[in-house]
């Protein structure tokens, strides 16, 4: 689909299906919202499940602190979606592997809090669907940042 979307009431809708996760684990689940409304075209439902991904991994991963998701307009044509965590950090050697289909940075790790390699598969396959982008800054201990552009139109 591409229709209208409000970037708004994704973002909204994915922090109430996360809420109860966070606070399990006692995260702070902030969101930080532009002024003005953000419209784009594209799939709601796949861009949903975009972001659902990225802040349930986030949440996943973090022990403690803070679970960050802030979106804006980049330009005229494009905008983006930024999920950070306080979290365990990827370290550099996987950072070029994570969006690989099953590709699990620590398997131990990963049977604890059952992860199955899929999640960051299906967020760029999404984002590449949109014609957009999606990098992360990650550091070991210190957390990340999964930053998403996507066009305007």
């Amino acid at each position: 689909k591409n229709e209208p979307v409000d970037l708004s009431e994704i973002v909204d809708e994915t922090i109430n299906i996360n809420k109860k996760a966070a606070d399990i684990k006692e995260l702070e689940l902030i969101v930080e919202k532009p002024e003005e409304a953000i419209v784009m075209n594209g799939d709601q439902s796949k861009i949903e499940d975009m972001l659902i991904n990225l802040v349930s991994n986030a949440i996943k991963y973090t022990d403690k602190g803070v679970v960050k998701v802030s979106y804006g307009q980049e330009s005229d044509n494009q905008v983006f979606i930024k999920v950070d965590d306080t979290g365990i950090g990827i370290d550099k050697k996987n950072q070029d592997r994570i969006f690989e289909r099953f590709y699990v940075v620590d398997k131990s790790r990963s049977r604890e809090i059952s992860g199955t390699g899929l999640g960051l598969s299906i967020v760029k396959h999404i984002v590449n669907l949109h014609n957009g982008s999606i990098q992360v800054d990650s550091d070991l201990d210190r957390g990340s940042t999964f930053t998403v552009t996507l066009p305007v139109k």
